[in-house]
């Protein structure tokens, strides 16, 4: 099956341009006989006090199928302050489909000293599931290269989960390039719980350990 990606220029002239950053991406899906191919298209949006409630649906789907931590109203409240203030510390662009919003990415700029550019940061990009394979996360992940072109920007960096074949399968096809290096987190909530999140490694184990050792210690 082969994708083709298009940008439509003449849509949308009545709505307001400046909430919507692409007038339209026009997707044609299908196989080579173009009388079998079929075309949607695809409007992205940036976030906006009037679409955030939509964005927080996508949100909690996304956490859902992936069964990672509940978003809960506090969570809610950070989200929509950090991203609404004076200097927004990210950036979420929607993707909708008719009236129906399938998919969003989030971005946040930083900055590389190795290559003395600003970098974009794709920290999560999702499709919801009945509108996967159309295109869309390309279409999307594209619309974040030339935004970090406009900017500027040396390079885009994504971290992808290790057991995620499909996620890399997707990145690779779509030209990012993997490089050699381990990603690690340091979790002040967790660390300030004395909690560790996940399943207790071998190093957990070394460092209860010696934190217990030194509590025998001090209290000797």
């Amino acid at each position: 099956m082969k994708i083709f990606i298009g940008i439509v220029l003449s849509v949308l002239v009545a709505r307001d341009t400046t909430r919507l950053y692409n007038p339209g991406i026009f997707i044609m899906y299908g196989r080579n006989d173009p009388s079998m191919q079929q075309e949607i298209l695809l409007h992205i949006e940036k976030l906006t006090k009037e679409n955030f409630d939509n964005f927080i649906d996508l949100l909690s789907e996304c956490r859902e199928s992936k069964k990672t931590r509940h978003l809960i109203i506090t969570m809610i409240n950070r989200l929509k302050k950090d991203a609404f203030s004076t200097s927004p510390k990210y950036e979420v662009y929607l993707g909708k489909i008719g009236v129906e919003w399938v998919a969003y990415i989030i971005i946040v700029m930083s900055y590389s000293t190795y290559i003395a550019l600003p970098c974009l940061l794709i920290d999560e990009l999702f499709v919801r599931e009945n509108f996967r394979s159309l295109g869309i996360g390309a279409a999307m992940l594209q619309f974040c290269v030339r935004k970090a072109k406009k900017k500027g920007c040396g390079k885009i960096v994504l971290t992808v989960p290790a057991r995620n074949k499909k996620a890399k399968n997707f990145f690779e096809f779509n030209e990012a390039v993997p490089i050699d290096s381990t990603c690690y987190q340091m979790d002040l909530f967790e660390i300030k719980k004395g909690k560790r999140p996940g399943k207790m490694t071998y190093t957990d184990f070394i460092r209860k350990k010696r934190i217990n050792k030194l509590s025998r210690v001090y209290f000797t």
